[in-house]
């Protein structure tokens, strides 16, 4: 039999967790089918919400395939105990009510404003 190599196993566990309810919808824009992933943020990502985090630099967000790059284990195991809605409890925790979550009519600078308050400016992390 042929030896199951570790992208392999990785690619197992991915194509697992991004199926997961939390996982099925953008994080930032609740699109549906995110087939990309900040795998240092945890979240699964649209292919729009992902080009704004590949512009914000991989010192903030590394922006990975789901399916055409090859995952660690230990990355995908990371992807598996954070996700979307673990991710955004964290980086959404102070996010005013009134703060509506971008959508599909949410105008590209408005949508790349959100993103940059979430990830880059941390607006609406936990305060110590």
């Amino acid at each position: 039999p042929a030896q199951t190599t570790e992208k392999d196993k990785a690619q197992k566990i991915m194509d697992a967790v991004v199926r997961l309810p939390d996982n099925r919808t953008c994080a930032d824009c609740s699109a549906l089918g995110p087939r990309w992933a900040s795998m240092n943020l945890g979240v699964f990502l649209c292919l729009g919400c992902s080009g704004i985090h590949r512009r914000l630099g991989v010192h903030i967000s590394k922006v990975k395939s789901v399916t055409l790059d090859g995952w660690k284990v230990k990355w995908a195991q990371w992807m598996k105990e954070n996700g979307n809605r673990i991710s955004n409890e964290y980086f959404e925790a102070r996010k005013p009510a009134g703060k509506k979550k971008p959508d599909d009519s949410t105008s590209s600078a408005a949508l790349e404003d959100y993103i940059r308050a979430k990830y880059e400016r941390l607006e609406w992390v936990p305060t110590a």
